[in-house]
């Protein structure tokens, strides 16, 4: 079902012609976007009773909109016209808890911007023509409550040691996924600077903790620190068939790896990968030590 749109009610004083033709562009404005406005020019014919009017109107309104000129001001304090009736009826209607009136100020040359009866009511200066648009969307969105949205969420206490445990290990847990692709074949892209130089790939049996440091311009040292062992063969450029792992060499901790080189790793659950450095930066401002590769972690072996 749609929803019904916002009535308007537009309060002001009938003064010169570019006054009111500023008043009916606005109402002319907030019925484009879907503001029932009213106007007296539109609804009140001749042989109406305006004082009929001006009551049901104010009454049936989401909103008033007060346009506070020099005129309005001065009709308002004499009681003077459908200005003066009107402020009668908006002052019995205002009370602490009252947000339906908005003072538009506009054609007011005097130091008090609005009248007595809304002097305690936050209004919106429309006197710049220049920041019309600006100001005609922070009216539109008060309209249709939507200015509340800008109020940005309320946080915890940065103080609360239990907050602060909580917040620390989430911190941790996006750390985590900062340095890990789950996926079993995929390729990486880190600074090995950071995380002690450790990056996870895989998960459950088939998870293996690389772990690099810095060597020379397009090389870095891998590690079996984390896992069983690794295989280096400098003549591999693609990754060979797990049948293949027996031609590489097991027998050291860390070797140097190049760019376009593979290594194969086994972890302790005696699951095999192969990674292939695929490049090297060792210091960049914008970037730090990156190191690339691509990997495959074998699968279909016991």
């Amino acid at each position: 079902m749609e929803r019904e749109a916002k009535k308007v009610f537009i309060s002001y004083a009938w003064e010169n012609e570019e006054h009111q033709e500023w008043v009916q562009k606005l109402a002319e404005d907030l019925r484009k976007d879907g503001v029932d406005a009213k106007l007296d020019k539109w609804e009140v014919r001749i042989g109406n009773n305006l004082r009929y009017y001006m009551e049901h109107g104010l009454a049936d309104a989401d909103l008033v909109l007060c346009i506070c000129s020099d005129q309005y001001i001065a009709r308002s304090y004499s009681g003077q016209g459908g200005v003066g009736y009107e402020a009668n009826i908006l002052s019995e209607k205002i009370n602490p808890e009252n947000s339906s009136i908005i003072p538009i100020i506009r054609g007011c040359t005097k130091e008090k911007k609005v009248p007595y009866f809304l002097s305690n009511i936050r209004y919106i200066d429309f006197e710049d023509d220049d920041s019309y648009k600006t100001n005609y969307e922070k009216l539109l969105r008060r309209i249709y409550d939507k200015d509340t949205e800008e109020k940005p969420p309320l946080g915890s206490n940065p103080f609360d040691s239990s907050k602060l445990s909580k917040r620390i290990t989430t911190e941790l847990e996006i750390g985590k996924v900062e340095f890990q692709n789950t996926a079993f074949a995929g390729k990486v892209s880190f600074d090995y600077k950071t995380n002690n130089g450790s990056f996870l790939i895989g998960e459950g049996e088939f998870q293996f903790t690389t772990h690099w440091s810095e060597c020379d311009s397009n090389s870095v040292y891998c590690y079996s620190d984390y896992i069983k062992r690794v295989g280096y063969n400098s003549s591999y450029q693609d990754f060979p068939s797990i049948d293949k792992a027996t031609d590489f060499n097991f027998s050291s901790r860390a070797w140097a790896i190049h760019e376009g080189e593979i290594v194969i790793l086994e972890n302790r659950k005696q699951k095999f990968a192969a990674v292939k450095v695929t490049r090297v930066i060792r210091k960049d401002e914008s970037i730090g030590h990156l190191l690339e590769f691509e990997y495959k972690i074998y699968t279909d072996i016991d």
